[in-house]
């Protein structure tokens, strides 16, 4: 059985590799007759053995899908021959052709012949006509390029103002023209045409040139006649004439020439004229030198004087010699080359003594104007005095604010004016205050019958003294005040014992009802608002009243306030007990306050001490507290009283 299957799997693999054959055949190179290679293909498929049906529809549908692509194959590789034999007789029609054919046409049945994958041969066979051909192009285009050239030379010559260049250059043109061999028609029209523009260019030239010579002549007359003007300008002028006569002599050197019968007359004339202006130009500037050698002696000596005073602070005769120096500077004639140098150092000395005075100028101005604004400051202060103290302290930092230079006198007349204003109504103010802070001393006396009521206008009247600041009644003030105060004190004692005693009774009634309640008894609740005022003995007689009512959760609160205000019952008791001196933990307190300081001097650390005490608590805030706390029940409240009235008995041994 394995026999059967080693060989049917043989024969599928040959038929497998025949489709791959077939199908691969277009792509193999080499093959020249495409039909017998597909034949002797299909002949042996034909012939392989025969296998199971199930296989054979499967390869044979492969088999025809190869054969389709090999067929496809072969029509090309026809085609592809038949356009190479069409390519090969386009070769031959070319070298038949001879002279007549162009290079774009070689060029163009290269590129089918490349593009086809042709035989090589072709290629060189058409390679040297195609070389002659581009050697014929580019010779072609040499030239047309070199009749260009000549072309664009004529135009840019026959553009110019000058004749003179196309002149001297067009015949060598014409002779590089005619040594071109077989230029490009198309390059000759164009160089024909410039060539025709510049002849016409060159006629016309000649005919302007006579006129242009007889204008020349004109404008030369026009020289001669300025040049006589010249002769006759006063010598102060003879520095401008020279500057004008070399505009003349380069206007008559860019003149053309004069017609020839003219020419003995014009240049003799001009020549005679320059000669003689220049003459007397040459004067002049030779005896300007010899002023100039005067004034660089001159103007050194006076830079020698600047540079001296340069440095002095006497900023009045100083500033004004200068001036005289630079007056001076003025009427002397120009230094010629040392001029500029001359002037710098007259100007740097200058420009140094005139700096510092202005530096020290501006900085007296500043210094007078601060002065200035100082005391108008201090004068605007002095209006609106109200402390004599004060008065005393402008008056010396007037005095020390320095000088206002011309505004001095102006501004201590003011000064003066605004202090013996103040000065003069200091009595009558003065007076007036103490009348003023007197009725409200009296006022605040009076106030003492009622000061509970009187807190308010009690703070107004403080307010008001306090603003008037009267010196001559500050102790009967003050007397005032502490009798104020007293008689306040006094009625919020009453005040707080009239409250801690309601308090003490409201909670005993409470006790004594919540006792009842925690023993079972029947609880007869009061009115509502029997506890007013006091919030905790409100809350609780509140809660009492649902407990006493069935309710669970009310009881069970009640019990945690009672704990908690038992709690804080005890805690006051035990500090009203040690203000009374009756403390069982004073002398433990004192033997750790005697062992830290053993232990801080042993330590090195004599500075410190044992840690402070607690701040004292006041004995009336702690029997209002014990009053307004939570209710226990009666037998702990009584017990907790009594201690409490014990040490109240000690600390308020009067009441």
């Amino acid at each position: 059985m394995s026999d059967v299957c080693e060989a049917l799997r043989a024969n599928l693999h040959a038929r497998e590799k025949l489709c791959e054959d077939l199908a691969a055949l277009p792509e193999r190179a080499g093959v020249e007759d495409y039909a017998g290679a597909i034949a002797a293909i299909c002949a042996e498929y034909a012939a392989s053995p025969v296998i199971p049906p199930e296989y054979t529809e499967v390869l044979d549908k492969k088999f025809s899908e190869a054969l389709e692509i090999a067929k496809k194959g072969a029509e090309r590789f026809e085609s592809r021959r038949n356009e190479l034999n069409e390519l090969a007789s386009a070769v031959d029609a070319l070298f038949a052709a001879g002279d007549l054919v162009t290079l774009k046409e070689v060029c163009e049945l290269e590129k089918k012949i490349i593009d086809l994958q042709g035989d090589a041969a072709l290629i060189a066979a058409i390679a040297p006509l195609k070389e002659r051909l581009q050697s014929e192009a580019d010779a072609e285009k040499a030239a047309g390029d070199a009749v260009l050239k000549l072309a664009g030379e004529l135009a840019s010559l026959t553009a110019l103002e000058e004749v003179a260049p196309l002149h001297d250059r067009k015949p060598e043109i014409e002779k590089e023209f005619a040594a071109i061999v077989k230029p490009p028609r198309s390059a000759v029209a164009r160089y024909q045409e410039a060539l025709r523009k510049a002849a016409v260019r060159l006629a016309q030239h000649y005919e302007t040139l006579d006129l242009a010579r007889w204008e020349s002549y004109t404008l030369k007359l026009d020289i001669c006649q300025e040049l006589e003007k010249l002769m006759e300008v006063p010598a102060n002028e003879l520095g401008n004439a020279s500057k004008k006569l070399n505009e003349l002599r380069e206007k008559w050197k860019n003149l053309g020439s004069v017609p020839k019968e003219k020419n003995e007359e014009i240049n003799p004339r001009y020549l005679d004229l320059t000669r003689k202006l220049q003459h007397r130009i040459d004067e002049h500037f030779a005896h300007k030198r010899q002023l100039q050698k005067i004034a660089v002696t001159e103007k050194q000596k006076i830079c020698e004087e600047c540079e001296a005073m340069a440095d002095s602070t006497d900023w009045n005769s100083v500033a004004a010699r200068f001036r005289a120096l630079q007056e001076q500077w003025k009427t002397l004639e120009r230094a010629g080359a040392q001029e500029s140098a001359l002037f710098a150092r007259f100007r740097a000395s200058a420009d140094k003594f005139f700096g510092a005075r202005k530096a020290a100028f501006d900085e007296r101005d500043r210094i007078t104007k601060a002065a200035v604004a100082r005391k108008k400051e201090l004068i605007a202060e002095a209006q609106t005095l109200t402390d004599v103290r004060r008065a005393k302290q402008l008056r010396e930092e007037y005095r020390n604010s320095g000088s206002a230079g011309r505004k001095e006198s102006e501004l201590y007349k003011e000064f003066n004016a605004a202090m013996d204003k103040f000065f003069s109504g200091r009595r009558e103010e003065i007076s007036a205050k103490e009348n003023r802070a007197r009725e409200l001393i009296a006022e605040v006396e009076k106030l003492c019958a009622n000061p509970q009521d009187a807190l308010v206008r009690s703070r107004e009247i403080k307010e008001e003294l306090r603003s008037i600041s009267c010196r001559e009644t500050r102790f009967d003030e003050q007397k005032a005040w502490q009798k104020f105060e007293a008689a306040l004190a006094k009625v919020r004692e009453e005040e707080r014992r009239r409250r801690i005693a309601a308090s003490g009774d409201a909670a005993v009634e409470l006790a004594s009802l919540y006792s009842k309640f925690l023993a079972g008894e029947a609880v007869v609740m009061p009115e509502e608002n029997s506890y007013a005022g006091f919030a905790k003995l409100q809350n609780f007689a509140s809660l009492l009243a649902n407990a006493v009512s069935g309710d669970a959760k009310a009881a069970e609160k009640l019990a945690k306030q009672s704990a908690a205000a038992l709690s804080e019952r005890e805690s006051i008791c035990a500090k009203l007990e040690k203000l009374a001196g009756n403390n069982p933990d004073k002398a433990e307190d004192e033997a750790i306050s005697l062992a830290m300081e053993l232990q801080n001097a042993m330590m090195g650390n004599f500075g410190k001490s044992a840690p402070a005490s607690a701040p004292v608590e006041d004995p009336g805030t702690l029997l209002a507290d014990f009053a307004g706390c939570g209710i226990v029940p009666i037998e702990k409240l009584t017990a907790l009283q009594a201690r409490v009235d014990a040490a109240a008995k000690v600390i308020f041994p009067e009441k």
